[in-house]
Order: C-alpha cells, then structure tokens, then sequence
C-alpha cells in the first residue's frame, strides 16, 4: 500500500490511527510516524468536527457512500479531497474502523 497514489488512513474505532501510507501523509503535510495512534480528528478545522462526527457515525452504522471533506494539514493550511471510506467490522459484526482511500479533490473549495 506505500506505492498507492492516493492516501490510505486506516482508523480504529475510536477514530485513531492505525496506518497511513505516504501519501496520506504528505497531504497532510505531515509524516507517518507522527499519524500513528493520532485522533484523525486532529486533521480537521474545528467547525468541521461536527460535520465530521456525523460522517464517522455514519460508517459506524454501515454507510460506505464516498464524500468531499476539507482536512487541515500540520501547517494549518486546508486541503479538500474525496474520501471512499469503508467501514471495517470484526467477526462478529462489531464496529472496528475505517479504511479510507483519499484523493486531493480537483474542486478546492
């Protein structure tokens, strides 16, 4: 997965890092080891964590429907992409995380 273009950010549960190929973190203007076990919600303008909580419980419950988010790099600076996140569960059907495939969207609004 470090060869893949687009980034892969894989979350638990409670939305903290569990993977992050190279390219989610150069969009992120950040590195790999300082992803790991860090809130996603750490990547987000603070009026956009509500908007952002909605969508995480969406997948919670099931939802695999592609989205347009703006995260917020280290630097501050916003970055717009499209996001196909997909829900992971265990076994036994528990919620356990996200698998999300990002793309720096042509739209940066």
């Amino acid at each position: 997965m470090d060869q893949h273009n687009d980034g892969v950010w894989i979350i638990d549960a409670e939305a903290r890092t569990l993977y992050a190929n190279a390219a989610m973190a150069d969009m992120l203007a950040t590195n790999i080891a300082a992803m790991m076990g860090s809130p996603s919600f750490h990547y987000l303008f603070p009026e956009d964590v509500a908007a952002a909580q909605r969508l995480f419980d969406g997948k919670q419950k099931g939802d695999s429907s592609p989205f347009h988010f703006r995260l917020r790099r280290v630097d501050g600076s916003a970055i717009w992409v499209d996001v196909q996140g997909t829900p992971m569960r265990s076994g036994g059907g528990d919620f356990i995380g996200i698998v999300g495939t990002f793309s720096i969207s042509p739209n940066q609004f």
